[in-house]
């Protein structure tokens, strides 16, 4: 699948993400701490909109149309480039539908986890872009703007460091409600921007608003069966990924409480082993490992929270942010990491264990 297509896919769980709603006030000076704070509250309510909006990636230039109900049922309807790039995603509250016109398939899935992540609430959706910049950039407030006909404040977010993942972010949050009305998003060196040009807040949609007819011929996919883990023996594991692989043993209380197989298709196409550990039955740490594709990108740029470690001799990074603490490393031919699930458990301690871990063929 080439880059355009991709994004194509993505585009509707990258805007999706950027809705930022809170409560609202009657007072019209904020710092950059007050309109953070207000964004993170508590709403009494969803919104319900109607907007449309112009994504910029890299040279390509894409426009969506976005209808949204307090319940959480949407539908996003992106052209792309060319009129056989259009793509439709409806969430009808039951099930989610992604139809791609140039690839005439259409993924389905009824999995609630993936109707959460789709749509967030707007608390959600507010933690979890403020969290992530929060403690690795400066923030500023600039001058106010109009957006899409609204007053919006500027707030500019300026990495502390360079050459981190998430680079220098600009949002204009809407005044009265705190919607992000336009973004510009710098992630290595990619930049995505997004403006609302209309948004129509407190509309009411029709039921059949959130449905979609899908052409004759369409090939379908249902989601929720593609990507199935299977339960696996540790030799078997190895036998999968096609080479010997490194494990812990059960040892020191530590118990190996199910080991996963994941035969991923899609962009990803691999297979990932998935162990997780427990002690005195509470969750420990889980390793996953996968072997490492030709084409990984190599980029320098660095998650927020990374540090560079060592790890069994090998360069490696460990990634601390909002209680996710991780490790990551690569050794002959696999890459490897391990999420740490118990907050007692240190990095120092992991990489002492990581010395110990032995090969299974």
């Amino acid at each position: 699948m080439n880059r355009r297509k991709k994004w194509m896919s993505g585009a509707a769980v990258i805007v999706l993400s950027l809705g930022l709603a809170a409560c609202s006030t009657e007072d019209n000076q904020y710092s950059p701490e007050q309109v953070i704070n207000n964004a993170m509250k508590e709403t009494e309510e969803p919104l319900s909109y109607y907007g449309e909006a112009t994504m910029n990636v890299e040279e390509e230039e894409l426009h969506f149309k976005e209808w949204r109900t307090k319940e959480g049922k949407f539908k996003m309807d992106m052209d792309g480039a060319t009129a056989e790039e259009r793509t439709v995603t409806v969430n009808d509250g039951q099930k989610i539908t992604l139809y791609q016109e140039s690839l005439n398939q259409a993924l389905i899935s009824e999995d609630g986890e993936m109707l959460a992540a789709m749509a967030p609430s707007p608390k959600e959706q507010a933690k979890q872009l403020l969290k992530v910049i929060g403690d690795t950039h400066t923030i500023s407030i600039d001058e106010e703007e109009k957006i899409a006909g609204r007053t919006a404040y500027h707030l500019v977010a300026k990495a502390d460091e360079k050459d981190t993942l998430i680079g220098d972010q600009e949002l204009w949050v809407d005044k009265e409600n705190w919607f992000v009305l336009k973004s510009i998003s710098t992630s290595g060196d990619d930049k995505i921007a997004i403006e609302y040009t209309k948004i129509e807040f407190g509309k009411e949609f029709p039921d059949d608003t959130f449905t979609i007819e899908l052409p004759e011929g369409v090939e379908i996919q249902n989601m929720d069966e593609m990507n199935q883990s299977t339960e696996v023996s540790i030799e078997e594991a190895a036998q999968h990924v096609g080479q010997p692989v490194l494990y812990f043993k059960e040892e020191d209380g530590r118990k190996i409480e199910s080991i996963e197989m994941d035969d991923l298709t899609g962009a990803l196409d691999r297979v990932e082993i998935n162990i997780n550990y427990v002690k005195d039955d509470a969750p420990l740490f889980s390793l996953s490992l996968f072997k490492t594709p030709a084409d990984l990108d190599s980029s320098d740029s660095k998650m927020p929270g990374e540090k560079a470690v060592e790890i069994r001799g090998v360069e490696g990074t460990t990634v601390e942010m909002e209680g996710f603490r991780a490790l990551f490393w690569k050794e002959d031919g696999l890459s490897y990491s391990i999420l740490l699930n118990d907050p007692e458990v240190t990095f120092e301690e992991v990489i002492e264990w990581a010395n110990t871990m032995e090969l299974v063929e």
